[in-house]
């Protein structure tokens, strides 16, 4: 019986020890040392130990480090640290030290263990006046500013998008900065002497693999998903924000067959040469929001996007989009944009909602002339106004003026029949439509488009299933190739005459 007693005793003494060493281990071990930023140069300044929460730095060593002079007072039992002609005094077990005629305070004692004397880390303000600098000690990301240099702090955050992802990199204070792209690497380069980086949590592999700094620059590595980086508003000083576009990839859609990368170069004289994709909302104004809060104006901006590229690099058309970036745009200034340009066509993109959450699929709309005076008889043209206005080297002439909200009237035909081609594609695909999939309204973003205008709802955020295709990257290139190839097909039906 006794032992059996014994060795459990033995054991538990045996635990209890290994567990008290490696307690006094993690107490003896030295914290991390701070970064020293200069203007000239960048160092390491080693800590001692912690006095409470306190960083503790041997003072021979920040003499060293400053190119200070050092000595004890053996009288006074205290030590003298001198710059040139002035002295500080600093007395073991004080928290307070004379420097010239004045008394100041450190967080913590100072300290003598044998030969070495300690001192808190905010000794470094005691120094300042001495040195005829400034000093800021940041203690949670362990780095030392001195003087002139500028080393602006950086708050990493990545979200989620319908476009693939978003790096929002927070800046103060506000600093200057030069966005570059190499390969798989972007580069962000700061007028600064260093970064003080905040590290980031949990950053999705797919989006990014890395991201850290080199002096003035923060390098961020792409994840493999990642195909397009567009900055959003460079004048910014105080946020970078970064859209991480994904790479398109195969879909269980059905993708329009005769559409494709070897499709051959259009002859344009008599067709199609300009497009504006109107990505609806913006800003603000966010729309439509699933369940899960994906933005209608997120969804409308990462098609367009897509799209735009399919169409010109497949087709060789100008594309334009009302906005580019997440900003709110006037309704009136997005077909004034397209009349402005002379465009071809217009898309405005959108997605809807349902009280309905059954509910789910597209729907292509076109303008209702029936809202604005009946629709016009072949080759007439609406009502009109002559202006007179001048021109070059004086005197006037006379215009016809067709008012702004009559000018999308002369071209219901063939924005019906654009609606249409859409629909018919789209079905073909296999994308789910609404029970009406095209149909005439009143709309007011079309009513100004002096061209072939439509409107496609590409689904209801209100439906899950809708939501989760509208917010994969995989689903909206599908999209863009399927609206590319309507334009592809619309060409011969709507733009055969000579422009």
């Amino acid at each position: 019986m006794m032992l059996l007693l014994i060795r459990p005793l033995t054991s538990a003494l045996l635990a209890a020890g290994v567990l008290l060493a490696g307690v006094a281990a993690a107490r003896t071990q030295a914290p991390a040392p701070y970064r020293v930023v200069a203007t000239d140069a960048t160092r390491t300044l080693p800590i001692a130990r912690l006095s409470g929460s306190t960083d503790m730095v041997a003072l021979d060593v920040l003499v060293q480090f400053f190119g200070l002079t050092m000595r004890e007072d053996a009288r006074t039992g205290g030590v003298v640290v001198s710059v040139q002609s002035q002295r500080v005094v600093l007395t073991a077990g004080q928290a307070t030290v004379a420097s010239g005629r004045r008394l100041m305070s450190l967080s913590a004692p100072v300290v003598k263990e044998g030969t070495t004397w300690l001192v808190p880390i905010d000794f470094l303000r005691v120094l300042d006046p001495l040195l005829g600098r400034r000093s800021e000690i940041r203690r949670a990301s362990r780095l030392i500013v001195l003087g002139d240099a500028t080393v602006p702090r950086l708050t990493l955050r990545v979200e989620r998008t319908a476009a693939g992802g978003r790096l929002i990199v927070g800046v103060e204070p506000e600093t200057a900065t030069r966005v570059t792209r190499a390969g798989n690497q972007v580069t962000i380069r700061f007028q600064a002497t260093a970064l003080d980086v905040e590290s980031l949590a949990e950053a999705p592999t797919d989006l990014l693999t890395a991201v850290r700094a080199d002096g003035p620059t923060l390098l961020v590595d792409l994840g493999p998903t990642v195909s397009n980086v567009r900055q959003d508003d460079p004048r910014n000083e105080s946020r970078v924000t970064l859209d991480l576009i994904g790479e398109p990839n195969a879909t269980s859609i059905r993708r329009p067959p005769d559409f494709g990368a070897s499709l051959p170069a259009p002859d344009l004289s008599n067709t199609v040469r300009t497009v504006v994709l109107d990505p609806g909302h913006g800003g603000s104004d966010v729309g439509r929001r699933s369940q899960d809060g994906l933005e209608e104006k997120s969804i409308t901006l990462a098609v367009a996007q897509r799209l735009k590229a399919v169409l010109e690099s497949r087709l060789g058309v100008r594309v334009l989009l009302t906005r580019d970036t997440d900003v709110e745009v006037a309704i009136d200034r997005r077909a004034a944009l397209a009349n402005n340009n002379k465009a071809d066509v217009f898309i405005s993109l959108h997605a809807n909602g349902s009280p309905s959450q059954s509910l789910r699929g597209w729907q292509v709309q076109s303008l209702d002339p029936a809202d604005y005076g009946g629709a016009p008889n072949p080759g007439s043209t609406p009502e009109t106004a002559s202006l007179s206005v001048p021109v070059v080297a004086g005197g006037t002439r006379l215009i016809t003026a067709v008012p702004w909200h009559l000018a999308q009237i002369p071209h219901t035909r063939q924005s019906a029949t654009l609606a249409q081609v859409m629909a018919t594609h789209l079905s073909e695909a296999g994308l789910p439509s609404q029970p009406t999939p095209v149909v005439q309204a009143p709309l007011r973003v079309l009513v100004g488009a002096n061209m072939p205008a439509v409107l496609i709802e590409l689904g209801l955020l209100s439906n899950a299933q809708d939501a989760a295709l509208l917010g994969d990257a995989q689903f909206q290139d599908t999209l863009a190739e399927i609206l590319a190839a309507v334009i592809a097909d619309a060409r011969s039906d709507l733009f055969g005459r000579n422009r």
